[in-house]
């Protein structure tokens, strides 16, 4: 969106940084309320636990290998279709607070924060569209270009850490059900916001020309190369989302090859006692 590379790396480091501190605050929420920590185990044992709760769930479940996948496979299209839905309402209540004239109504907290710290007032855009929606928020910061690019990139970096209401309606669909609270979540996702934001202004100076300074190789507005087939557009795309498919790649394998494992661990397991 920004069209810099260079940013990549910087934006990266605060986001982990300020995940670490989220981590460590909330490391004594509810202190009180936890059962008392079981002595240390090690990891030969945890591991051969691991490997017997696997086998013990994999006998239990019953269906065949194939009806396995055949499900996983359902649910993860379910799955997509929510996000999608998700993220083309709260798109379209952003739209819709735009044409209908509330924007100014809505965004004058927002307008009020920025003058108090001193934020580009052209950045309340991104931010109230961000607070809804992460791509358009992060797409709207990238486009005010009239604010100072290290605080269109640190309202980004806030916007990515915030995630949007969109998200938050997503993570709560998946919790439903379950013992877990969407209040903490909230919480520890604003204050990862606030961290991004103050350690992405810290770690751009110290960056140098390369990140401030370097010419932009796409258009504000984003945009794709006049050919897909060039081959310096396929070598930027490996090299930028090489580990975002490697991950995938191999958990999918030891995925399959557990289940495998599972599988063949019942049929001589049965075998046996036959």
């Amino acid at each position: 969106m920004f069209g810099m590379p260079a940013l990549g790396g910087t934006m990266a480091l605060a986001h982990y940084i300020a995940a670490l501190l989220v981590g460590l605050t909330f490391r004594f929420y509810a202190i009180h309320d936890r059962e008392r920590t079981p002595e240390p185990v090690r990891e030969g044992i945890i591991l051969g636990r691991a490997v017997a709760a696997l086998v013990k769930a994999r006998n239990e479940d019953g269906r065949p290998v194939g009806q396995m996948l055949g499900d996983a496979i359902k649910d993860s299209m379910k799955t997509m279709a929510l996000i999608c839905g998700y993220i083309i309402m709260f798109a379209t209540l952003a739209r819709m607070i735009d044409v209908s004239g509330l924007f100014p109504y809505i965004s004058a907290p927002v307008r009020w924060l920025f003058a108090l710290f001193s934020i580009d007032t052209a950045l309340v855009r991104a931010a109230v569209t961000g607070l809804l929606e992460i791509d358009l928020g992060t797409l709207a910061a990238s486009r005010a270009t009239d604010a100072p690019l290290a605080q269109q990139v640190a309202i980004a970096g806030a916007i990515i850490a915030w995630s949007g209401l969109s998200v938050h309606g997503q993570v709560a669909s998946v919790l439903s059900g379950t013992d877990i609270r969407m209040g903490p979540y909230v919480a520890a996702r604003l204050l990862h916001a606030v961290l991004a934001f103050i350690g992405t202004l810290i770690l751009l100076p110290a960056a140098g020309p390369l990140s401030l300074g370097a010419a932009r190789v796409l258009p504000a507005l984003g945009g794709l190369p006049a050919t897909l087939w060039q081959a310096p557009f396929w070598e930027h795309l490996i090299r930028g989302t090489g580990w975002s498919l490697i991950i995938p790649l191999s958990l999918a394998l030891i995925g399959a090859g557990a289940a495998l494992l599972t599988g063949g661990v019942r049929w001589v397991h049965i075998h046996t006692r036959r």
